[in-house]
């Protein structure tokens, strides 16, 4: 259960990031969540609510998460060419500033030996729905084994007329999806349900987004970053 419980959170924290379009600007929001286990009920409803902004021109990209009414912050920033990242997260005052190259991330997560879920993904496009003025089709994802203990499924609605890489989405870097999902519900086995929707979408993006404080951060690694995180996942 901690681990569905993480997984739900990864996905709103967004580490890789890449384009296709010039510049623009999507805002998503968790705008709805479901349990029947009163263990997990606590949890979800602090997720509800959840903001998460992309902002992308050719040159960088940034991704900000505002989670659990303020308590968590994360944004991301990465320079599109060569893929080196900063992320800055301020975990209920713990202030962190990672920054890392492309290639010491995936150092990292091969030295944690972290195990890759499977991700298939299943399209109906004779099922559409219209999310902010754009028509979408639907997906059916899944990471996992399916019928496993940690398994999960999403009902996507992709909208193909959005050429923003889904790798923007923490959990579908390894996923090949036509076009940007503006809604997708995921479901761990009836355990829990989440759905995150688009509530706006420009095509042009405020490039003052991009200059963001440092100031009280704590600089580390990105080997670090993940210890620590191990660790504050251990609470949970």
């Amino acid at each position: 259960m901690k681990k569905l419980i993480l997984t739900f959170f990864s996905l709103c924290l967004l580490v890789n990031i890449s384009t296709a379009q010039d510049q623009g600007y999507i805002k998503m929001e968790i705008t709805d969540v479901e349990t029947d286990n009163a263990e997990m009920a606590g949890y979800l409803e602090m997720m509800k609510g959840t903001e998460t902004e992309y902002f992308y021109t050719e040159e960088k990209s940034l991704v900000k998460a505002n989670m659990m009414g303020g308590m968590v912050e994360v944004t991301t920033i990465v320079t599109n060419e060569d893929e080196s990242m900063m992320m800055l997260m301020n975990a209920m005052g713990n202030k962190m500033q990672i920054e890392s190259t492309k290639a010491e991330r995936e150092m990292a997560e091969a030295k944690a030996q972290t195990e890759t879920p499977d991700i298939d993904v299943v399209y109906d496009e004779n099922v559409t729905k219209t999310i902010m003025g754009y028509e979408c089709i639907k997906a059916v994802v899944t990471v996992g084994n399916p019928g496993s203990e940690e398994s999960m499924t999403m009902d996507m609605f992709v909208a193909p007329e959005l050429k923003m890489s889904a790798k923007m989405i923490q959990g579908l870097d390894k996923a090949e999806i036509k076009g940007f999902p503006l809604q997708y519900i995921m479901d761990a086995g009836g355990v829990m349900k989440l759905t995150v929707t688009a509530t706006e979408i420009e095509d042009t993006v405020d490039i003052s987004a991009f200059e963001v404080n440092t100031k009280g951060y704590k600089k580390m690694t990105f080997e670090e970053f993940q210890e620590t995180m191990s660790a504050m996942g251990g609470g949970f």
